[in-house]
């Protein structure tokens, strides 16, 4: 059997660390007896490893990374690149179907952006969610085979797309790498910051900034020294403003500490020496920030209407989003009671030993059945 993945909907590391995560141990355990292509955008090739043993590329240029672009070249000149290549399968990672595809697809869905209106900003992105909405109903129905990385991601499938019959779909959950294992056993003697709480994304609106912020300044008017670190990019310069001056009207400067893109090293550190991992965020398809906190034993602190409730399950706490007062009582049982922080961070280990891409990745395996 010979799989071509269409890798051209990749805009993130993050989407990278599934594709890819999935796509070694498939090689390991599929080639040579089956073929694996990989079409990717000519400035974003798959790591060396899966070249050495034995993946195939096809490059295409970088001028159709937009979506709207990649959609056309998608429609206009993706089928006969398929033919050419005799490709027997397809997977698209981009949770839609390929137009005119003349192999069966499966479809690997990692995006709920277009199901949570709440994160649409604009109306480009109002327009963008529809079009979205549109492709995965189709793929929903259609696909040979939708593989979903969370529960949660196929209820909003299902809940967005009422009276349609559904394709046969499996859930895989993401791995974690071997490197956050192997830091987590480095680090595993670091002392921790006592009252310290950590947050790591991409710090969009939707991701709740804003009532850790707040929970933060509920706890210090309650005599808890709580400090919280913000790790990662900001998208929006707006929303990076927005809590700066929250912080300092509340006059928390020496409480939160905006760290801002770091090193996968000093990530792992970060990990390792804060007491609570916290999103509080309105959408997450999985969260692979919290499932990396389970492996330093950090418990997690979250949201229930995203899928972070799923992945980390007895290692955390998870309330409603947009509610500072059950934020900041949630982050204080587990920064003053060290039994009940004890039982969360063994759960939270006990929980991410099983992220291994090698137990992930078991539904795919199956594709070579498809045909």
């Amino acid at each position: 059997m010979r799989l071509l993945v269409n890798t051209l909907s990749i805009g993130s590391m993050s989407g990278n660390h599934v594709v890819y995560g999935f796509l070694r141990p498939y090689a390991l355990q599929t080639l040579p007896d089956h073929e694996l292509v990989v079409l990717h955008y000519d400035d974003n090739p798959p790591p060396q490893e899966l070249i050495q043993l034995g993946t195939q590329c096809i490059a295409i240029s970088t001028r159709y990374r937009h979506w709207a672009k990649r959609a056309w070249w998608e429609a206009t000149c993706l089928p006969r690149v398929i033919r050419d290549d005799g490709a027997d399968l397809m997977l698209n990672v981009s949770g839609a179907l390929a137009p005119r595809c003349p192999v069966p697809q499966v479809v690997l869905c990692q995006n709920p952006w277009c199901y949570r209106p709440i994160v649409h900003r604009s109306f480009s992105e109002r327009f963008k969610a529809r079009m979205q909405r549109i492709g995965y109903g189709q793929a929903f129905s259609q696909a040979a085979l939708m593989i979903y990385i969370s529960g949660h991601l196929r209820e909003l499938y299902r809940n967005g797309n009422p009276g349609r019959e559904e394709a046969a779909s499996e859930i895989a959950y993401v791995g974690l790498n071997d490197a956050t294992y192997r830091a987590a056993e480095q680090f595993k003697d670091l002392e921790r910051d006592p009252f310290s709480i950590l947050s790591v994304s991409a710090m969009a609106s939707w991701k709740g900034a804003h009532t850790l912020v707040d929970a933060v300044g509920l706890l210090r008017k309650r005599d808890v020294p709580a400090t919280l670190r913000l790790v990662g990019p900001w998208p929006d310069a707006n929303y990076e403003r927005q809590i700066r001056e929250q912080v300092r009207s509340k006059r928390l400067d020496d409480a939160v500490e905006i760290l801002g893109r770091v090193s996968d090293e000093e990530l792992h550190r970060q990990y390792a020496i804060n007491k609570v991992f916290a999103l509080m965020s309105h959408c997450e398809s999985y969260g692979i920030p919290s499932a990396e906190a389970m492996a330093f034993g950090t418990p997690v602190v979250s949201t229930d209407c995203c899928a972070i409730s799923e992945i980390c399950g007895p290692a955390g706490l998870f309330g409603p989003v947009e509610d500072p007062s059950w934020t900041a009582d949630a982050l204080e049982s587990l920064l003053d009671d060290q039994t009940r922080w004890k039982q969360l961070s063994e759960k939270a280990r006990e929980r991410a030993s099983g992220l291994t891409w090698g137990n992930c990745v078991q539904p795919l395996l199956s594709l070579p059945n498809l045909i």
